[in-house]
C-alpha cells in the first residue's frame, strides 16, 4: 500500500469501503498550505524581502510538507509569480533587481548550510527558486533592460552573418522555424479557345482567354535556421537550401506575438508576412518578440 505523503498513513485502493483512512482533507489542507505559501512568497519576493520571522501559516506549511516537495515547488511558484509580475513592463530595472536579491537573500537565511561536499545553501535556494524557469526570465527581461539603455548584449554573431555599414549585431536564436506568406494568382474559366460550325457556309470562332483572375495566399516553409537581429535588418539564416531571408525593419508594418514566436507584417503585396516559431517556452516567444520589437530604436 502507497502512503500518504502528509499523513504517513496507508492509502487503501479501496478508499473507506472496506476499511481504509479517508484522505480528503489531508489533500484539502495541503492545497490551503501550497496556496498561502505561493501568495505569501510572491507578495514577499514584490516588497524586496523575506521576512526572518515568518507567520505561523508558513512554519505550519513547513512542518506539513516535511516529508514531501511540495514547500519547495511552492515558494518557487510564488517567485515566479512574482517575477513574472514585475516583467509585465517587459523590462526589469535596477530597483527591482535589487528586490529580487534581497529576497534571495533573506530566504536563503532559513535553510541550514548543506554538508561540506554538498553545493553550499545559496546555491540550493537558487536551484530551487529555477524550477519554473524564473531566473531565465529575469536574465532576459535585463537584457531587454539594457537594450533600452543602449547597452547591447554581449554575445557573439551567427557565423554568416553579414553586416552593412554602421549596422549593429544585436542577438539570435538558433532551431528557429521560418514560413513567409506568398500571394498568388490563378485564373478560373480559362479557355483555350475554338470554332462552332452553325451551318454548312456558317461558322463562330472565339479566341483564347486566361479567364477571371482570383488572388490566394499560402505559407511557405522555409524550414530551420538561425533568426538573426540587427537594429536594421532581421535575418534568417536557413540550415538547407530554401534559402534565407532578410527584411529590413522599415518595411516592417507590425508586428503579431504569438506562443511559440512572432508575425512580422510587411508592406509587400506578394510576400505581406514571416512567421518565426521559437523552441522553447511562451516565455522565450516572449523575449524574441521583445527584442524585434526594441531593436529598430537601438544606437
Amino acid at each position: 500500500m502507497k502512503l500518504c505523503p502528509y499523513c504517513n498513513k496507508k492509502i487503501s485502493f479501496f478508499g473507506t469501503t472496506f476499511g481504509g483512512i479517508e484522505h480528503t482533507k489531508c489533500n484539502s489542507d495541503a492545497e490551503k498550505h501550497k496556496s498561502f505559501v505561493r501568495s505569501y512568497v510572491k507578495n514577499e519576493a514584490l516588497s524586496g524581502k523575506f521576512n526572518k520571522i515568518a507567520p505561523n501559516e508558513f512554519n505550519d506549511a513547513q512542518k506539513y510538507f516535511s516529508n514531501t516537495p511540495e514547500l519547495e515547488k511552492s515558494i518557487a511558484a510564488g517567485f515566479d509569480d512574482a517575477v513574472e509580475e514585475m516583467c509585465d513592463d517587459v523590462m526589469l530595472d535596477d530597483k527591482e533587481l535589487n528586490d529580487l536579491e534581497n529576497f534571495i537573500n533573506d530566504l536563503t537565511t532559513r535553510f541550514q548550510d548543506n554538508d561540506s561536499n554538498e553545493p553550499s545553501t545559496r546555491e540550493y535556494v537558487i536551484k530551487m527558486l529555477s524550477q519554473y524557469g524564473a531566473l531565465k526570465t529575469i536574465a532576459d527581461a535585463r537584457t531587454l533592460y539594457q537594450l533600452r539603455q543602449g547597452i547591447a548584449p554581449n554575445i557573439q554573431p551567427p557565423a554568416g552573418l553579414m553586416l552593412n555599414k554602421n549596422e549593429t549585431f544585436i542577438y539570435y536564436w538558433g532551431s528557429v522555424q521560418c514560413s513567409t506568406l506568398n500571394v498568388k494568382t490563378k485564373y478560373r474559366g480559362r479557355s483555350t479557345g475554338g470554332s462552332y460550325r452553325i451551318s454548312k457556309k456558317f461558322s463562330i470562332r472565339h479566341t483564347e482567354h486566361r479567364g477571371r483572375p482570383v488572388s490566394y495566399s499560402e505559407w511557405n516553409n522555409k524550414g530551420s535556421g538561425v533568426l538573426a537581429i540587427t537594429n536594421k535588418h532581421i535575418f534568417f539564416l536557413g540550415d538547407g537550401d530554401k534559402g534565407d531571408v532578410k527584411e529590413r525593419f522599415s518595411r516592417i508594418s507590425s508586428i503579431d506575438p504569438t506562443s511559440d514566436g512572432f508575425i512580422v507584417n510587411l508592406d509587400l503585396k506578394t510576400r505581406p508576412a514571416i512567421r518565426f516559431t521559437i523552441s522553447g517556452t511562451s516565455r522565450d516567444a516572449w523575449f524574441a518578440s521583445n527584442i524585434v520589437l526594441a531593436a529598430p530604436t537601438f544606437g
